[in-house]
């Protein structure tokens, strides 16, 4: 089959053509420009044009370092020049604009160049992407999940770690990180539920919860892991500092309590374990402690021990 060459049908088809490529450019949805050479704005669409808070044509023959967030301009040119010297033929990169409000916008942009036969540069077409609503959603959905996971390892009482809080914690501690690991238990909180009542009991475990907080330093991890058992891991602690606070929170829950209209006594026994190299995981770690809490409690209750 032949195909005969008609100069009129072909000056048609570049006119349609024309005409779809300055429709789908108008008509887009996402952010569209013809850049020059000079990195000047040759058109933009309505799109782009709102994404700035601009009218089209007030974008006209702006530098797109204009209207890009400070900090970004750098990257933005060199991928520019690399473009400009035939290094690449086009670039994408996530950087921001600034609105004419001064609010800040994060964009995709991706650019393509177009060149000459002999490779010389002409314009360049630029699609831009506004990221911000997703950038938003992002963000509150990492926010979401953080708070989730503070609920799933707060205990609702106190307000500390609860269980898996200090599961977690303790997970964390690296072999020949020096650490000390105290576990607490309260020795006659069954009398505060028999004589004044749950609600009573709750308000006491609310108070130690307090109190062991305020004996330690940020970064600590203080957990209530049972009803009335607390564990506090002590980051980069030795023996001394151990043995300084075990006997803190010994004299801090064997002071009086007061709930409501009544007076509450306690008291508690501690067991205490430091990281070495014969124990090197956290279950060691713990099983010293709970070896030294046992023997607390066998001494009489109202004292800390020391695992050896």
């Amino acid at each position: 089959m032949t195909v005969s060459w008609n100069a009129g049908s072909f000056e048609r088809q570049l006119r349609t053509g024309g005409q779809m490529f300055e429709a789908a450019f108008h008509a887009a949805v996402i952010g569209k420009a013809i850049v020059a050479v000079t990195g000047h704005i040759v058109e933009a669409n309505a799109s782009l044009a709102a994404m700035l808070g601009r009218a089209p044509e007030a974008l006209r023959g702006m530098h797109f370092a204009d209207f890009t967030h400070p900090h970004d301009i750098q990257a933005d040119l060199h991928l520019f020049d690399e473009v400009m010297h035939g290094a690449r033929d086009s670039y994408q990169l996530e950087k921001r604009y600034l609105r004419c409000d001064g609010a800040t916008v994060h964009v995709l942009l991706s650019t393509t160049v177009v060149r000459e036969d002999n490779g010389t540069p002409i314009q360049f077409i630029s699609e831009i992407i506004d990221l911000s609503e997703s950038r938003r959603v992002g963000i509150a959905l990492e926010e979401a999940n953080a708070k989730l996971r503070r609920q799933v390892i707060t205990d609702h009482l106190t307000g500390l770690y609860n269980r898996r809080g200090f599961e977690d914690a303790l997970a964390a501690v690296s072999p020949g990180e020096t650490a000390s690991l105290l576990l607490v238990d309260l020795d006659d909180f069954k009398a505060v539920n028999d004589r004044l009542g749950h609600e009573a009991g709750d308000l006491v475990l609310a108070e130690v919860g307090r109190r062991l907080l305020g004996l330690v330093s940020r970064g600590d991890c203080v957990a209530r892991v049972g009803g009335d058992e607390f564990s506090i891991i002590l980051a980069g602690a030795g023996a001394e500092l151990a043995q300084e606070t075990a006997a803190r929170v010994v004299g801090h829950l064997g002071a009086v309590f007061h709930v409501g209209g009544d007076l509450v006594h306690i008291g508690a026994s501690v067991g205490a374990a430091c990281s070495d190299p014969n124990c090197a995981t956290p279950r060691g770690l713990k099983a010293k402690a709970d070896a030294a809490l046992y023997a607390a409690k066998r001494a009489g209750r109202g004292t800390w021990q020391l695992a050896d």
